[in-house]
């Protein structure tokens, strides 16, 4: 798969921002297109696992000589029953023969509607990516930023034909695109919203540098920023906050946040654009049939290909940062988010507690989040489900 660097696309060469290339490029990958991906020392033609179609990989014959393989994290790896390869970031899985496309969508995706064969396994193997794990590695992250499932198939291009039209991009654009999209926010609007639990509120509304979904500050009352201020960190859950989903318990944290904080002199809820875990609405939905099947909210994730959780808590100590608050009263069960933020140099002084009582449908969600994801609450108040499972 080498290929000399001079043969880079033309396009890679223009004058367009990292960013906007990374845009353009996960615009054509959630489309179901081919895009190049080019290193120091090789080109490859790589599309998402889960969009391919057949005429897709037809057409992958008009521009490499190889047969496709596919792309996946190490949590797939593991979940599909190859031993040893969790501790890989990628690896690579290829065939004797070439793989079809309904072979590839039923390895990449766990809840597509075909069942997983015993055959789609021979003749497959499996190992480490090492020949450019950098490229492999940003591959994988641009998937999860455009909110696919972290798979991709992958052949090497023959630079000898190649298609103007296809976009290109380089590694160390993808790695640049993907640092801007992180950091880097701007209020783009703000007023006043009265709620039903606090009727003195502004919203602020600030867009990352990527141009994606804005986050929300919610500042509930007049919060004393004199003071370490009470905050709520709250990763939107369209399921829970909007429909009154009972299979989470989002939505009582949310509105009990912003009940909390009215009742207490004021406080923000940092209300963050990274649904489920930070792997997006679909991945949670899919996440969520896999639960129907018998897996928990932490094995779903790793079925999927995912890591337990994918959230980036860099953009709430940013927002906090420009709301100039350096000291924060932590409303949350989670330790990860109390460590977040401190790492991001924000001082959280206390961390304060947020249980709501289950129900018949979250009971075994929320004991998983505490007896495997670490949150701190009593267990035994939601056994009953996790007895009854057993």
């Amino acid at each position: 798969m080498n290929t000399p660097a001079a043969a880079i696309h033309p396009s890679v060469a223009s004058s367009i921002t990292p960013l906007t290339r990374l845009d353009r490029v996960i615009g054509d990958l959630r489309r179901g297109d081919w895009v190049q991906v080019q290193s120091d020392n090789q080109v490859v033609l790589i599309a998402s696992a889960e969009n391919l179609a057949r005429n897709t990989l037809r057409s992958l014959q008009d521009f490499s000589d190889e047969s496709p393989k596919l792309l996946i994290t190490g949590q797939r790896a593991k979940r599909l029953g190859f031993k040893g390869e969790a501790h890989q970031t990628v690896c690579i899985l290829e065939s004797q023969t070439p793989l079809s496309a309904q072979t590839i969508t039923r390895l990449a995706n766990p809840v597509d509607n075909t069942v997983l064969q015993d055959t789609d396994l021979e003749g497959l193997h499996i190992q480490p990516y090492t020949h450019d794990v950098p490229m492999a590695t940003a591959v994988i992250a641009m998937l999860k930023q455009a909110g696919l499932l972290p798979a991709a198939v992958i052949a090497a291009a023959d630079l000898t034909r190649t298609d103007p039209d296809m976009l290109a991009i380089s590694v160390a654009d993808i790695q640049s695109g993907l640092a801007q999209a992180t950091t880097g926010l701007k209020v783009v609007a703000q007023a006043q919203v009265p709620l039903q639990d606090s009727e003195q509120t502004e919203i602020i509304a600030l867009r990352p540098r990527d141009g994606r979904t804005e986050h929300l500050a919610i500042v509930v009352g007049k919060p004393d920023l004199s003071k370490p201020v009470l905050i709520r960190i709250h990763s939107e859950c369209y399921t829970g906050d909007l429909l009154g989903s009972l299979r989470c318990d989002c939505g009582h944290q949310l509105r009990g946040a912003i009940s909390l904080m009215a009742g207490s002199g004021g406080g923000i809820v940092l209300y963050l654009a990274q649904e489920g875990r930070g792997i997006g609405l679909i991945n949670k939905l899919r996440a969520y049939a896999l639960q129907d099947q018998g897996l928990d909210t932490v094995d779903a994730n790793l079925d999927l290909g995912f890591e337990e959780d994918e959230r980036d808590y860099q953009v709430a100590a940013d927002m906090l940062n420009m709301l100039n608050i350096p000291q924060v009263r932590l409303l949350t069960n989670n330790p990860n988010k109390v460590e977040a933020l401190k790492r991001f140099g924000i001082d959280v002084v206390e961390r304060v507690a947020h249980v709501f009582a289950a129900n018949r449908h979250n009971r075994g969600y929320l004991y998983t989040k505490g007896a495997r994801s670490g949150h701190l609450f009593d267990l035994s108040l939601f056994e009953e489900s996790q007895n009854e499972q057993e």
